[in-house]
């Protein structure tokens, strides 16, 4: 397994999809939270002993209980794309991500499936990591907004069951908002 595997595993954690407007918690919805242009950054740690900060962009279109999501991440080694389609019903998401491999090829599409409710969403799927390569892994993200208008993302990538990597992800819709938490250790 290449680390640049586990790494843009986490990174794809980072689901990292989106970007939460100041509003109550509520009102969260992954259709209103990704809506618009978004930004986000955070760490991926693989097996506890490698971190790498990151950085990434969403363009999301809403429409009826449809989202369309670009992610691009931005890695130390270069950009990455995350394509998602969700539908979120009923406090149900279901939908796909295709995620770009090392060759710039988008990879996919992968069953994404999860719940989305006021205190937040929780998705998960299993998928290659941005920039890697053939390697299954199994990614869960659970995406919690906060009283300041950002949202959490605390995200959790396994094989066979094992814990690999994680990552913790600040979403916002504009970058002043999220570089208070881009100084945090």
């Amino acid at each position: 397994m290449r680390r640049r595997d586990l790494r843009g595993a986490a990174l794809a954690a980072s689901l990292a999809l989106l970007a939460l407007p100041a509003r109550a918690a509520d009102d969260f919805s992954l259709r209103s939270f990704f809506a618009g242009h978004s930004v986000s950054g955070g760490e991926i740690r693989t097996l506890g002993l490698f971190r790498e900060r990151f950085t990434a962009r969403f363009e999301g279109k809403a429409k009826g209980d449809a989202l369309d999501l670009d992610e691009r991440f931005r890695f130390q080694d270069g950009a990455r794309l995350q394509r998602w389609h969700l539908v979120e019903r009923g406090g149900r998401v279901t939908g796909t991500v295709e995620t770009e491999d090392g060759w710039g090829v988008l990879q996919g599409p992968f069953p994404v499936s999860g719940t989305s409710g006021p205190g937040g969403a929780v998705l998960a799927y299993r998928g290659i990591a941005p920039g890697g390569g053939r390697w299954m892994f199994d990614f869960r993200h659970q995406i919690t907004p906060r009283p300041d208008g950002t949202a959490g993302n605390r995200v959790r990538i396994s094989r066979f069951g094992l814990p690999l990597a994680g990552a913790r992800v600040t979403f916002t819709k504009s970058e002043a908002a999220l570089a208070p938490h881009l100084a945090q250790p």
